[in-house]
């Protein structure tokens, strides 16, 4: 079934600016990724179930946390809908927007060089959310920085929410603080998750995951 014609004109943009940056297009979705191997920058070009158009999502997504679904785990909208009328009038702002995506892009790229530069930002962040200390706590082990990453996992282990998903991410929270004791085994269990999640999420092998 061919397009609709304003995602056409998205597909074309990103294909000349995010394409030769080494994003890649996820099928025929308007869903782009920048593959780092033990983490993703998602560029999402939503559309609206009301109007046809675009906003424009550009987070990065930490693959240490094993799902089968893409997620803006720091980031999200950058730019708010974009309606499309017709064609000549769409067809700048979709040049527009996949340009917005390149220097997001360009920004996550910058901003989480290593693992330890992961640390330092998530760290750093606030105001901290669960996931953000789950995360925060991850990325400090493997940098090696296990006071900070007990103190993180243990806001995640203390959490008062009782739903399922939340009791079974604090007690992962509380494995992992324990097992911050040997930090050459926790890196082995992070990148086996890594390993895992890049299965569910049905992202090319990589012979060696870099975690510095």
């Amino acid at each position: 079934m061919a397009q609709p014609p304003h995602t056409q004109l998205l597909t074309a943009a990103a294909r000349r600016i995010l394409r030769p940056l080494g994003v890649q297009q996820r099928g025929r979705s308007r869903l782009w990724l920048d593959d780092h191997e033990w983490w993703v920058v998602v560029v999402e070009f939503q559309p609206s179930s009301w109007s046809k158009g675009s906003h424009l999502n550009v987070g990065a997504m930490w693959l240490w946390s094993e799902k089968d679904y893409f997620s803006f785990d720091y980031g999200s909208r950058v730019e708010n809908f974009a309606p499309y009328k017709d064609e000549a009038q769409f067809a700048p702002i979709a040049e527009n927007l996949a340009q917005r995506a390149a220097e997001e892009v360009a920004r996550l790229r910058s901003r989480f060089i290593s693992v330890q530069s992961a640390a330092e930002q998530l760290a750093s962040k606030s105001p901290m959310g669960f996931w953000d200390n789950f995360h925060a706590g991850v990325a400090c082990g493997l940098a090696g920085d296990t006071t900070q990453a007990r103190r993180f996992f243990g806001e995640v282990a203390g959490t008062d929410d009782q739903r399922d998903w939340a009791q079974a991410a604090a007690s992962l929270a509380r494995e992992y603080s324990i097992a911050l004791e040997d930090i050459p085994g926790f890196r082995v269990r992070i990148e086996t998750v890594i390993r895992r999640a890049r299965e569910l999420l049905r992202l090319p092998k990589v012979a060696d995951i870099v975690l510095d």
